[in-house]
């Protein structure tokens, strides 16, 4: 099975539900070498997704730079468009979903990000949307960014775009451009973090279900679902979603987490310093399982995408 560590580098505060435009801090960044240790010892080349707060910071710049070369990660993309550049007035109230911001100023937010990537001498191939807001507004603009791979669903949840996403595949596919969370014939290569229904088909059925989305939508979060999140999963459910996800003929397990969980105070969950110790235990005890279990192969998101790409027969072999 393949591994895709995935990391969201990004600002504070937004577990808090504060959405700043201007003047957010960092801070955080500071704490991913913590991780050092833990991605060194199972050779993890790890995903880090930067925000444009996070990119256009000179002290963070060198950091991530360091690390990149030390773990052999690669650096992506992550668009919050409420603390990215350029800013318009909104009725509405954040996080927007993507699809409720005008087409021209999304385009512009996405490609300041990527610029801003760029500064750093790295050309972005991956992306994650903020709060997993992807919709075919979004999508359509990744695929005229030279973006490759995208990881901005997450299966059997519904985050602020409205968009249900019960029945998104829990390994990688190639999306409908007009619906992400579906598969159709994009050339982007979605990889979803691994969520997948307790029991098959579960999915299916609770979108069918007479009741409320909402209601359908809790129960699939809470009770109706597997997580290989080693943020929100104790080690002993960890290891039951791998398990099941490699039985349901799984390839490739996607975890994420956030450069803010990495600092006391950074999150609710983290107040003090022994919770993120306990985090960084708990994330040590699965890969080592994992490693020993099935075994598993660290990738980057784009090595993901390249490796599922199938390569375009030649004249000759096509004769």
């Amino acid at each position: 099975m393949k591994l895709a560590v995935t990391i969201d580098v990004e600002e504070e505060g937004l577990f808090s539900g504060k959405y700043e435009t201007r003047g957010v801090s960092a801070k955080n960044v500071a704490e991913l070498p913590r991780l050092d240790s833990i991605f060194r010892e199972w050779n993890i080349a790890p995903t880090l997704l930067l925000t444009h707060s996070v990119a256009c910071h000179d002290l963070h710049r060198d950091l991530l730079l360091k690390l990149k070369q030390r773990w052999n990660a690669e650096i992506g993309a992550h668009l919050h468009p409420w603390s990215t550049p350029p800013f318009q007035a909104s009725h509405h109230h954040e996080p927007v979903s993507s699809e409720l911001i005008p087409r021209e100023l999304l385009d512009a937010k996405l490609h300041g990000l990527l610029q801003s990537i760029r500064q750093m001498g790295i050309t972005p191939t991956s992306f994650r949307m903020g709060r997993f807001n992807i919709g075919p507004e979004m999508f359509s603009l990744l695929e005229g960014a030279g973006i490759l791979v995208d990881s901005s669903v997450a299966p059997m949840r519904r985050y602020h775009s409205g968009s249900d996403r019960l029945t998104a595949p829990a390994d990688p596919y190639f999306p409908d451009p007009k619906e992400p969370c579906r598969p159709g014939r994009s050339n982007i290569l979605e990889v979803p973090v691994t969520i997948l229904p307790i029991f098959p088909r579960l999915d299916f059925l609770l979108e069918r279900l007479p009741v409320p989305k909402s209601w359908a939508a809790w129960f699939a979060m809470n009770l109706g679902s597997l997580s290989a999140q080693p943020m929100w999963t104790g080690l002993g459910w960890l290891k039951t979603a791998a398990r099941v996800h490699r039985h349901r003929g799984g390839q490739v397990l996607t975890i994420y987490f956030h450069s803010s969980e990495l600092m006391p105070g950074g999150c609710p969950q983290h107040p003090a310093p022994q919770d993120v110790d306990r985090f960084l235990a708990r994330l040590r005890d699965f890969l080592a399982w994992m490693h020993r279990e099935m075994p598993v192969e660290s990738l980057t998101l784009s090595q993901l995408a390249a490796s599922f790409r199938k390569p375009t027969p030649s004249p000759q072999s096509a004769n």
